[in-house]
């Protein structure tokens, strides 16, 4: 019990359903959850050591702030970790890795044209782990996924950008046609552009007055 009221807690902040700085009250989560509070607290206490919640004596437990200098951080980490995941995929690309990732392209294509930002941002995050698991590193791709949490909860303000969603889908596609022509340094340079402009985007939606669609 203990372990699914985690995995659901956690979701839920991952998911931007407690957004950063709200309370995250034991009792109602217990409520929600139709639980006691004792598997609730010990999720809370897993959540502050992975550092999602921050816990105050006194005070409870609030869904921890991401700033500017966590994003930088983050996306630091994620552009040399990723980089090198790219290069990998395209140095050992398999024809089954290759369908995968062609079949993503295309379905983020048709979902541009709708212009489906849910779907849009779900495909982004599939040809992200796609070229992760091209990369049959296995590691790697652990780290790289336990990034992402964080890298969700950021939640890229790029498709709130003119033309957003259509720049998303140049850049990944740039990304998995370095990856199929399996050309490493240029995969490699796509994924380290990609993630700059990325933490760009971020850097301006987190200045005082900012706001989406503004």
């Amino acid at each position: 019990m203990s372990e699914v009221v985690y995995r659901r807690i956690r979701r839920s902040i991952i998911l931007g359903e407690f957004p950063f700085g709200s309370s995250l009250s034991e009792t109602e989560l217990a409520r929600k959850l139709a639980v006691s509070k004792t598997p609730v607290r010990e999720a809370l206490r897993r959540l502050a050591q992975e550092g999602l919640v921050v816990t105050t004596p006194h005070k409870g437990a609030v869904v921890a702030s991401l700033t500017v200098e966590d994003l930088e951080e983050i996306y630091l980490m994620r552009s040399r970790l990723e980089s090198l995941a790219a290069r990998f995929a395209a140095e050992r690309l398999t024809p089954e890795d290759a369908k995968a990732l062609g079949a993503g392209v295309e379905a983020l294509e048709v979902q541009t044209s709708a212009g489906d930002t849910g779907a849009i941002r779900q495909l982004n995050i599939r040809l992200h782990q796609l070229i992760w698991r091209a990369s049959h590193t296995t590691r790697l791709t652990q780290v790289l996924m336990n990034l992402q949490d964080y890298v969700e909860m950021s939640r890229s303000a790029l498709l709130w950008q003119p033309r957003g969603a259509e720049v998303l889908l140049e850049e990944h596609t740039s990304i998995v046609r370095a990856v199929l022509d399996r050309d490493p340094e240029r995969a490699e340079q796509m994924i380290v552009r990609h993630i700059a402009h990325l933490l760009e985007v971020l850097r301006l939606d987190r200045r005082p007055g900012a706001g989406r669609g503004a």
